[in-house]
């Protein structure tokens, strides 16, 4: 999409004075207070009880942009983030010669950040893959400048902030492209960008000769009513859009739909009469033939607001605001907020209508805008990155241009694309309720697909595994009737805001993230995934199963490394294959050092070394049976392999429900410990005692099938009790050894431990000895690595943050 000019219309001072929240107030907005209170009209408490969906898909913002510091949900305050190439967790991303974290801007006097016009960045298919590096998610501000890495907090848009503690917001949706707006919208109106056959992938704005078979169409041969609420701004341009603004002047600014209904660029939508079935696809207002508009008309909403008032409402609705309105950088984020709140206005306005109605609010893509978690990608045959249970067919765009399914040199994935915000607005949906399952665009195509008992065919089987219906967001049988007072301040934008460059990054730290904790979706996942030293292979055996209802997909890092990451995906069902085994390479020492991460939360890590003979280190080996009951996990300590007794040490690194344990299992034997979970998070190291090179840690959440369901009290640290970690065990120089914790908002490669004289503080220079502590969670065996060795005495540890002298523990006493 094209920028606009730097000159600008004044915009209404009051943004949002339709929505009747106020600053002096301090109300939740009338529009969700209205929403709220009206109750589902529950009448077989499943999912037939939904008489009309309507979709509104915004521009341009990805989920930490804007959501990342929403509490509850996985953002800045991320307990398990993967750790790039550098060694650091991805929020600190590598840029120029230095670093970016993410920063909430300081805007013009005056002016606040929600109403001020920050450009756009790089949002391109080329761009947008080379932020992602082949999966290493290391190239963020390199690839985009620096400006990738700004965000926005409560503050900058609280009508959102309000709506998502109101409704159900979504933290694990994603675009369905690494590319731009229309192919994301392709998916979302037709289930594929062109990766059909008779046609080859959309990578660009640009579409010339669509035909294929869209979403319209098939509700047409279900017997399903559809509309197109949007404004015709001046009618049809040459490309066939409403109204698209093309930067030659402030006309369509206002009014128009910004291009936006991609479909219209179909050739069986072109040339049609009032009565074709594809007629509801021109519907819109037309507040000003000319094509100029005026600021804030709510006449866009009359077309809307009449069908609610008459029940007319059809069954499935598109809503494609104007260029102001969509939140397409450079425009205000507030008016997104005005125009989503009118909307919801006239949904709320007839309560009857309300009550079997439900509002889904997407954004296309990321533009290019950072999110910390690497979005599933299918894995590539030729390139060797890993396996899928499922097809891959069509995922791939090839060197010609064509759909491929990765077999090939030069096929390159096309998605999914980076988390964008999702928020499921629905009288089921009540009660600030954070869903983590996997979602994209077509994840709104299958839930029409469930309510309608219809077949979207242009969908891949890959992305239908990954990619869940929606339903999970929702509770039909029991809905929540609360009406929580969530205060909002009024958004207001700056009647003379003109475009404002992004300045540079220049935080260098994580942000905080508003702690507090929410109930939680049940999702449908339940997997499994066990490691094993192949000695005489030199590998470790990665066995992964999944026994859920819900495909899942996987991905195996190498930390601290320019390794690209293994993608795998696994199927669900009886007729799937929910097994797979893959063999990861040992380095010529014989070291490995493997996270693997997975959907809400998940990490297994698989850390350890046999020796270059491959005849050393720990015989020990972890697995994990989940207690659905309880939400608690039973761990498996086994020793099958060991020739005497092994003694695992078991360490609760962020929930405080274990006190740690020293388990001792005799050779050839297994020990099974009960690891009490926080209404089913858990978050354990397991270390071998005699093998300081063995950690195996795991993390994630049982879906527990009693008591509440509860987002992740590790997110930003809401309990209090995932904080820094030293401990010691030895008491020679060469048995000293240190286990550690740190979370990740204060994880470094460069933090280290440093050997004080008792009492002494840390000082630089004033330390005896020294060694880096570079990993999350992890053993060091204090010799290995320490600058000079010590002679008898009494000492104090200190654990220390980034090559610097901040404490992050201590200190520890040891005597040598």
């Amino acid at each position: 999409m094209q920028n606009k000019s730097t000159t600008r219309r004044q915009f209404l001072a009051d943004a949002l004075k339709l929505a009747g929240a106020t600053a002096v107030t301090g109300m939740l907005p009338e529009s969700i207070l209205r929403a709220q209170s009206i109750p589902a009209a529950t009448v077989t408490g499943t999912l037939q009880d939904v008489k009309h969906v309507v979709i509104l898909m915004q521009e341009n913002r990805s989920f930490d942009h804007y959501l990342g510091t929403l509490r509850s949900t996985r953002g800045f305050g991320d307990p398990r983030p993967v750790v790039i190439s550098s060694g650091y967790p991805v929020w600190r991303q590598p840029w120029l010669l230095s670093y970016a974290f993410p920063f909430n801007p300081s805007s013009p006097a005056g002016v606040a950040n929600g109403d001020t016009y920050y450009g756009d960045l790089d949002h391109s298919w080329s761009g947008t893959h080379s932020a992602w590096n082949n999966g290493r998610y290391d190239n963020w501000a390199d690839a985009k400048t620096s400006g990738t890495m700004y965000y926005f907090t409560q503050n900058d848009i609280p009508f959102y902030y309000a709506l998502a503690s109101a409704f159900t917001v979504c933290d694990g949706y994603h675009c369905s492209m690494l590319g731009p707006t229309d192919p994301n919208r392709l998916y979302l109106w037709t289930g594929c960008c062109g990766n059909v056959p008779g046609y080859a992938p959309y990578t660009t704005n640009t579409m010339t000769g669509t035909g294929w078979t869209t979403m319209p169409e098939r509700l047409n041969a279900a017997g399903v009513t559809w509309k197109f609420y949007q404004d015709k701004g001046n009618g049809l341009d040459s490309g066939h859009g409403y109204g698209e603004y093309n930067g030659s002047s402030k006309d369509l600014w206002w009014n128009g739909n910004y291009g936006d209904n991609v479909i219209l660029n179909f050739r069986q939508y072109q040339n049609l009469g009032a009565n074709d079935p594809l007629a509801p696809a021109l519907n819109g207002t037309q507040i000003d033939p000319s094509g100029g508009g005026t600021e804030y008309d709510t006449r866009l909403f009359s077309q809307l607001q009449a069908d609610v008032a008459n029940d007319t409402l059809p069954q499935v609705s598109w809503i494609a605001a104007p260029y102001a309105y969509c939140e397409h950088p450079s425009w205000a984020a507030s008016g997104g907020e005005w125009y989503v709140s009118n909307v919801l206005n006239a949904l709320t306005s007839n309560p009857k209508v309300w009550a079997s109605t439900v509002l889904l609010v997407m954004y296309d893509e990321n533009d290019g805008l950072f999110d910390h978690v690497p979005p599933a990608v299918p894995s590539s045959a030729y390139a060797g990155t890993g396996q899928s249970t499922v097809s891959t067919a069509a995922e791939f765009v090839g060197s010609s241009g064509a759909a491929s399914d990765g077999s090939a040199s030069g096929d390159v994935p096309i998605g999914l694309g980076p988390r964008v915000p999702m928020f499921v607005i629905s009288p089921w949906s009540k009660g600030g309720k954070v869903n983590s399952q996997v979602f994209d665009h077509t994840s709104v195509i299958r839930f029409l697909e469930a309510r309608f008992g219809l077949q979207e065919t242009n969908i891949t089987p890959w992305r239908r595994t990954v990619c869940g219906d929606l339903t999970s967001a929702f509770d039909f049988t029991n809905p929540d009737q609360t009406i929580p007072a969530i205060p909002s301040p009024a958004s207001n934008m700056n009647p003379n805001g003109s475009t404002v460059i992004i300045p540079p990054a220049t935080t260098t730290a994580v942000p905080a993230q508003t702690v507090g904790r929410n109930a939680a979706c049940r999702l449908p996942y339940e997997f499994f995934v066990q490691g094993k030293v192949n000695r005489s292979g030199k590998t470790l055996a990665l066995t992964m199963t999944n026994t859920g209802t819900a495909g899942v997909h996987l991905q195996a890092w190498v930390d601290g490394t320019s390794t690209i990451p293994r993608q795998y995906t696994i199927g669900a069902g009886a007729n799937a294959c929910t097994n797979l085994a893959d063999a990861l390479a040992l380095n010529s020492a014989g070291g490995y050092d493997y996270s693997v991460y997975g959907p809400n939360g998940f990490l297994q890590t698989l850390r350890g070394s046999i020796g270059a003979s491959g005849n050393t280190g720990s015989p020990a080996e972890v697995s994990l049976c989940y207690d659905v009951q309880n939400g608690n996990v039973q761990i498996t300590l086994d020793n099958t392999a060991g020739s005497s007794a092994t003694t695992f040490q078991l360490v609760d690194n962020a929930y405080g429900m274990n006190a740690a344990q020293s388990v001792s299992v005799p050779a050839g034997a297994t020990r099974a410990v009960t690891w009490y979970g926080d209404a089913g998070w858990y978050d354990a190291s397991i270390r071998d005692a005699n093998d300081p090179n063995f950690l195996r840690r795991v993390a994630g959440c049982v879906q527990a099938q009693s008591g509440a369901l509860l987002t992740d009290p590790a997110i930003g640290n809401t309990n209090g009790k995932f904080v820094p970690v030293l401990s010691s065990q030895g008491a020679s120089y060469g048995t000293l050894r240190f286990d550690y914790v740190v979370p990740p908002w204060r994880h470094s490669p460069k933090n280290w431990v440093g050997i004080y004289a008792r009492g002494a503080q840390p000082t630089k220079g004033g330390y005896k000895s020294w060694a880096y502590l570079p990993k999350s969670t992890g053993s060091l065996l204090f010799s290995s690595t320490a600058n000079s060795s010590l002679a008898p005495g009494q000492y104090d540890a200190w654990f220390l943050f980034d090559d610097g002298y901040t404490p992050l523990a201590g200190p520890v006493a040891i005597g040598i």
